[in-house]
């Protein structure tokens, strides 16, 4: 039975998981592709037998039977090779780009079956140079807007990689940024950077004008701890992955916190059940372990907010993504007495 929040006129429904362990522990980033069940995920690890962080794993991932369409992972310099992908972004044209924190660069590939097309980017602090590119995402005008956590900055490209705007530097002023590492641009084109360091989400129009800030740092209602991921939906609630709390928090546009969600898993994911249903000896263990502590977000590191009002939710340490579904102009039920 779906676990169910409501808060005044909003209603959050607990759907479902995708993923496992398994398959993509050490998750980063997703992104939708829109109108399809199709999302596009990387992680910074390998398979259950593999080291953190030796083999570095982007996939195309069908939503419907959760299960990878294709992946593709690499580790190393050379042209399509990874060392510590951080951000996913899908253009108009079904190009792929993953952003890489390390090798300060930018890759593109094929979406339709991952083939490297291409990359950008040096190392440095100067317009057009990158300084940890972490999250990345595209603007209605097709520009690719960059976090750079080293840098303490957004910058604004082309497609090519050519420099159109920066804005940022370290602080904890309106404006300025302590290792920043989220981005997500809304619908009206304003652009929100979940300012990990500074634990704060802050909005900024397309100029890179400083809007408002939502969060403080704390544990309580309303704060956060090293925000990792920021999304809106399409009645202008703003959900931050509040990394450091394990949790999802909640604000309305003008910054009033709603809710929080936490996590409630009671069931495996298509993926994590085929995986265990496979191997006896992960049944019998199962069996015998306490499975309560796997209903709750563990560290949850980017979330999105499809047309739908599906709300995705990426573990970054429980290799899944939790699925909850908003309701508006909830309305309780009246009763005869």
């Amino acid at each position: 039975m779906a676990l169910t929040l409501t808060i005044g006129e909003r209603t959050y429904n607990y759907s479902h998981c995708i993923g496992t362990l398994h398959t993509s522990r050490g998750g980063q980033d997703f992104s939708l592709a829109p109108g399809e069940d199709i999302m596009y995920v990387i992680s910074r690890a390998g398979g259950a037998d593999v080291p953190f962080g030796a083999i570095q794993r982007w996939a195309k991932w069908d939503l419907i039977n959760d299960e990878a369409i294709f992946e593709a992972s690499s580790l190393g310099y050379e042209d399509g090779d990874l060392l510590w992908p951080a951000s996913v972004a899908l253009d108009a044209h079904n190009t792929v780009f993953i952003s890489d924190e390390y090798l300060n660069r930018i890759s593109q590939f094929s979406a339709a079956d991952g083939t490297f097309i291409g990359k950008w980017g040096s190392t440095g602090t100067q317009a057009g140079q990158l300084g940890g590119p972490a999250g990345i995402r595209f603007d209605s005008y097709g520009h690719l807007n960059v976090v750079e956590s080293k840098n303490h900055r957004v910058q604004k490209f082309t497609k090519r990689g050519d420099p159109i705007d920066v804005w940022g530097q370290l602080g904890s002023k309106p404006g300025e940024f302590n290792e920043p590492f989220g981005i997500h641009i809304d619908r009206a084109g304003d652009i929100f950077v979940a300012d990990w360091g500074n634990d704060r989400v802050q909005k900024f129009d397309q100029s890179g004008r400083f809007i408002s800030q939502f969060g403080r740092s704390g544990s309580g209602a309303g704060e956060l701890l090293r925000p990792t991921g920021v999304s809106t939906d399409k009645d202008g609630d703003v959900y931050i992955a509040d990394w450091g709390n394990n949790r999802i928090q909640i604000f309305d546009s003008a910054g009033d916190y709603i809710a929080g969600l936490y996590g409630d898993a009671r069931e495996l994911s298509k993926q994590g059940a085929r995986v265990i249903s496979a191997n006896s000896d992960y049944q019998k263990a199962r069996n015998r372990a306490d499975t309560t502590i796997e209903w709750k977000l563990f560290r949850p590191i980017a979330v999105e907010v499809d047309d739908k009002n599906r709300i995705f939710i990426l573990e970054s340490l429980s290799g899944r993504l939790q699925v909850y579904l908003k309701e508006t102009d909830h309305i309780d039920p009246q009763f005869n007495l």
